[in-house]
């Protein structure tokens, strides 16, 4: 019985350990271009996984061999920036209001779906009417009157081009649309006056997956009929176009790292649809000069993308994280008129 036990913790232990190397390897693998290693890179996206598998771990050694806890523990403990960056755990935290600037971001899918039209208003212009926020980054939109025209009354000015709208009550001296590489526009410039400083605010719609309904459902289904062939047929388009993607968004990282680097010491903003979860080559990247406001004041998970079968967060705020201190980062998740829910911080400018 002895040796049947010891075979079984050598076993498993095994077992750990090539969890906790598969764990490493997602996140090694955001430091490869998806240019290079397209397919590769796509094992970033099995990050949770592996988490929770090596979590599981954690209580079974709890139960049976405490003694080797250490195991997944040091697994955590490696990976633990990755680890903040997708599941943060943040004290509240507060500022004083007439330090701060508040930013909201959201995908909001032309501005909702139909169940969000009701009595021929739309709860989309009410909530973003009624959000008291200093500046709204819109990706999917367009400019619509009715909403610029009760902004204006609140004090905001508008920019409205391609596919972005801003809504600000910082002063906007300049903006422009930035077609990079992949499908044209993916990115609105803007210039804000910021007390003394010129602040640089990049509302972003990275490379979509461009995964259709159709696609989805279909994959899902067979998720729910535990069918592993239809699950591995179903898959295999669908890995087809994240490989077509990635390197893509990628290209559209870099330009913005560029644009962001050149910009630096000034103050700069980067928000929007990032279509990359917090482990990707695309959120390391930014994040190299950027802070990310949910993982600094964020708690959970923090879905920002909720179609059934495919919860992620893709939408980010970063900032410059010698400057600003963000608080109160949270993800609207009872706001449900489009494919998107949206983030918003509150920035606590740092004393010199």
């Amino acid at each position: 019985m002895k040796v049947i036990k010891t075979i079984l913790v050598q076993l498993f232990t095994g077992a750990n350990v090539a969890t906790i190397l598969l764990l490493w390897a997602c996140c090694g693998v955001t430091y490869l271009h998806p240019e290079l290693h397209p397919r590769l890179t796509l094992m970033s996206l099995l990050f949770p996984a592996f988490v929770v598998g090596n979590l599981l771990f954690v209580f079974f050694w709890l139960v049976f061999k405490v003694k080797r806890v250490w195991i997944p523990i040091i697994g955590f403990v490696a990976c633990g920036s990755f680890l903040r960056d997708y599941l943060p755990v943040n004290l509240p935290s507060k500022g004083a209001v007439d330090s701060t600037i508040t930013i909201l971001s959201y995908n909001s899918h032309s501005y909702g779906m139909p169940e969000s039209v009701e009595d021929g208003t739309n709860r989309v212009f009410t909530y973003l009417a009624t959000s008291d926020v200093d500046i709204i980054c819109l990706q999917e939109s367009s400019n619509k009157p009715e909403l610029s025209d009760e902004m204006e009354k609140k004090g905001y000015s508008c920019v409205s081009k391609k596919e972005f709208t801003l809504y600000s009550r910082l002063p906007i001296l300049d903006s422009d649309t930035l077609a990079l590489e992949g499908e044209p526009c993916h990115a609105l410039r803007a210039y804000l006056q910021d007390g003394k400083d010129t602040l640089l605010l990049l509302s972003v719609h990275l490379q979509s997956n461009k995964l259709s309904p159709e696609m989805k459902q279909a994959y899902r289904e067979a998720i729910e009929r535990h069918e592993r062939d239809s699950m591995r047929k179903d898959l295999s388009p669908i890995v087809q176009l994240l490989t077509k993607a990635s390197p893509l968004r990628a290209a559209q990282a870099d330009s913005l790292a560029a644009i962001v680097e050149a910009w630096l010491p000034r103050p700069v903003i980067v928000c929007g649809d990032f279509n990359d979860t917090p482990v990707s080559y695309t959120h390391r990247l930014l994040t190299r000069r950027l802070t990310s406001a949910f993982r600094e004041s964020g708690n959970g998970l923090g879905f920002t993308y909720h179609e059934k079968g495919f919860p992620v967060r893709i939408d980010h705020i970063l900032f410059d994280g010698e400057r600003w201190k963000s608080c109160r980062t949270s993800v609207e998740s009872h706001i449900r008129w489009s494919d998107h829910f949206p983030i918003r911080t509150r920035l606590i400018r740092k004393t010199p």
